[in-house]
């Protein structure tokens, strides 16, 4: 599932071709429907129309292409049917959407008026990446978080996988403020070497390139959400840069494998950057 899950977040916006799907999910796609709607609780249409209208969201917020120009890139063939399954789902027009940008941004901050700007710390641009991974669906502030990385380290010992000298990368795929926390998807990841020639196409994958501004967390992961209040409500909204739709990162440098305390555990926040 979380290789079909993979290929449809990255073909959303195209018509995806059936054979391809049966090739992705070896299964049939008429078990692949029936079992995709079983774990993800969504048909596969539904789940592609929610990408659609919830990537459309995270551009009118963080970019400045036209409604119309965002739609397109979507996969929708006019502004007219982007609105129609827009507005079904978030309640509202895209126009009021966009126009909402400021307040829907700080609506997660508790204190909206920071009184210093927010600065990202650097940009630098990440090269290629392969990951050993495992995808789960849930609220990225629960403890199933964690239960993912100990069930993929299990995985990586039981393969043989070396992981002895990887990063440990989380993957951010939707926004809380935009999607419902218990469709967030988050992936586990630990990086591989670019020679290796581990073979299990369903648990290695390729992050691309990308160019990130680079935010730094200090302290346990139950208060990551203050740093990224700060990203959201002020760094966003003045930022000269434009954001990417792409999937933030979260790099563990410092994390329950060097420290007990999780005080002293250090996380960098990776926000994709055109």
């Amino acid at each position: 599932m979380q290789s079909t899950a993979l290929y449809l977040r990255n073909n959303f916006n195209t018509t995806f071709e059936i054979k391809k799907l049966e090739e992705v999910s070896n299964f049939s796609y008429r078990n692949l429907q029936r079992i995709f709607k079983g774990y993800y609780k969504e048909t596969i249409g539904a789940y592609i129309t929610r990408l659609k209208v919830e990537s459309g969201a995270k551009m009118l917020l963080y970019q400045n292409q036209t409604i119309s120009q965002i739609a397109i890139k979507v996969g929708y063939s006019d502004l007219q049917a982007f609105s129609k399954a827009f507005k079904k789902h978030f309640g509202i027009s895209p126009q009021e959407y966009k126009s909402k940008k400021e307040d829907i941004l700080t609506s997660i901050v508790k204190n909206t008026k920071i009184a210093m700007s927010f600065y990202e710390e650097k940009i630098i641009n990440l090269p290629e990446q392969k990951v050993f991974y495992k995808t789960i669906m849930a609220d990225y502030y629960s403890d199933k978080i964690e239960e993912v990385w100990d069930e993929l380290y299990e995985e990586a010992v039981r393969l043989e996988v070396n992981v002895s000298t990887s990063e440990s990368i989380g993957i951010i795929w939707d926004e809380p403020l935009i999607s419902e926390a218990i469709r967030c998807n988050y992936d586990a990841c630990f990086t591989l070497s670019q020679n290796c020639d581990f073979k299990n196409k369903f648990s290695i994958k390729i992050l691309p390139e990308q160019t990130y501004a680079v935010f730094t967390h200090y302290g346990a992961y139950s208060l990551l959400q203050h740093t990224y209040d700060k990203i959201f409500g002020n760094w966003i909204l003045n930022t000269q840069h434009e954001v990417s739709e792409s999937p933030f990162l979260e790099l563990y440098k410092v994390n329950s494998v060097h420290s007990d305390d999780p005080k002293e555990y250090v996380t960098e926040i990776y926000i994709p950057i055109k």
